[in-house]
């Protein structure tokens, strides 16, 4: 059967750039989310397109610091104690993934993506119009220590073993570049990255661009894909529909909420929650000419729209607790420190949702064990680095086409015992269909 329809679940970066790909090979696109188009995580990541990222979260270092999580309820990564026992299959799949070798394999199969990263939005966005949304600044990693540089030398090897176009900067350069900078002892200048000025604005323009294109949008929470005859038939959502199908295949993008839904469709992904903070503040007395990951303090500054936004830490929690808001505001004492210009009087505060898995690698491609459905997942602290070349990866799958790059390191593994959720009765009343 030739698909010429597809439903996309989830309008975050990585589902709008799938349906907009699909959309320019001809394709009869439908979104469904509860929310405004880039309203999750999309919406407060630190806008930063990590061209040729090479480095995982877990690093062979952490090992000998695992205990620190618990400990370090104010660090950079910790694990709320409340949420110890039900995280501990994620964390222990994270340290194994933390040995030196599956580090090195990780890293290739990252580089492999993230080096199309910028070739494959420039090509969409030239087609769409939208040139003017990505800026080729380059960005910058502070490290203010000599301890805090030595211990950086690991990823360091990563990216060079990989090629990565990046410069070891003196102090001077450094101020050079970004004068509004405090002291420092290295940088290190990657001169191929490039930003956005608004992750937020730049989905809400992506729609805008799939909706004049074609596309339908559909506001509903989808809580479980019904399979009949091994494909999907109907998506079940939270307030008691059932949206049909109609030989549709579907495309599982819907972020730290995905890890259910391709359940459904016989995938095992090994998915948890891992919440991002940020603050904008207004006024800044400071602008930066580019992104600058302040490595001591783990958290990247931005100017965005003239306010300066903070991202960064890592938490796993979950997606019910409450935010932290004490790991945002440490972000702005943080930036006291490196930034010594700043005026930080009155600043917003945000929480997202990072759907991250233990080895740091986005699971996409097709349902091992149900036909005509595709997972976009897992892309933790990448997702806006690497939306364009996932999106490339889907619709080559979906169509068919021999893929650019190598797409076993990204595949979803099978469910060991699989059941398949069965359609419920037709009541017509209770039913939508996403036919056009």
């Amino acid at each position: 059967m030739t698909v010429r329809r597809v439903v996309v679940i989830g309008t975050g970066i990585v589902g709008l750039n799938v349906g907009l790909r699909l959309l320019r090979e001809g394709m009869q696109v439908e979104f469904v989310d509860p929310r405004e188009p880039g309203s999750g995580a999309s919406f407060g990541n630190a806008g930063v397109i990590a061209v040729e990222a090479a480095v995982p979260v877990g690093m062979p270092s952490m090992l000998r610091g695992a205990p620190g999580f618990l400990l370090r309820q104010q660090g950079p990564i910790v694990v709320k104690p409340a949420y110890f026992l039900r995280a501990l299959p994620w964390l222990l799949r994270f340290l194994l993934a933390c040995r030196p070798h599956r580090v090195e394999r990780i890293s290739e199969s990252l580089h492999a993506m993230s080096r199309f990263a910028l070739e494959d939005y420039e090509r969409l966005f030239a087609d769409l119009a939208l040139e003017d949304d990505i800026r080729r600044t380059g960005a910058l990693m502070l490290y203010h220590t000599p301890a805090s540089f030595e211990g950086a030398q690991a990823a360091i090897g990563l990216r060079r073993r990989r090629g990565a176009n990046i410069e070891v900067l003196s102090e001077q350069q450094v101020r050079e570049m970004e004068p509004d900078l405090g002291p420092v002892h290295k940088g290190l200048y990657f001169p191929d990255y490039a930003s956005l000025d608004s992750p937020g604005l730049l989905c809400r323009r992506l729609a805008t661009r799939a909706a004049e294109l074609g596309a339908v949008f559909h506001r509903a929470e989808v809580r479980s894909i019904a399979v009949a005859d091994g494909r999907p038939a109907a998506l079940r959502c939270a307030d008691g529909r059932e949206l049909e199908l109609k030989d549709a295949a579907v495309v599982i993008a819907a972020g730290a909420h995905a890890k259910g839904l391709a359940a459904d469709i016989g995938c095992d992904i090994p998915l948890d929650t891992e919440r991002g903070y940020h603050v904008e503040i207004e006024s800044p007395g400071i602008t930066l000419q580019r992104p600058v990951l302040v490595s001591d303090g783990a958290f990247f500054a931005s100017t965005m729209q003239g306010r300066l936004r903070l991202a960064g830490t890592v938490e796993i929690a979950g997606l019910e607790r409450a935010p932290d808001w004490r790991r945002a505001d440490a972000m702005v004492e943080r930036a006291r420190t490196a930034f010594p210009g700043l005026r930080a009087r009155e600043w917003t505060r945000w929480m997202g949702l990072r759907p991250s898995v233990p080895h740091s690698l986005p699971v996409i491609g097709a349902s091992p064990l149900v036909s005509n459905v595709y997972v976009a997942c897992g892309h933790g602290h990448l997702g806006m680095t690497l939306g364009a070349v996932t999106a490339t990866l889907v619709t080559d799958a979906i169509l068919g086409r021999e893929p650019k790059l190598d797409p076993r390191p990204y595949a979803p593994r099978a469910l060991r015992s699989f059941q398949p959720r069965k359609r419920l009765p037709e009541t017509p009343q209770d039913s939508l269909s996403l036919s056009r």
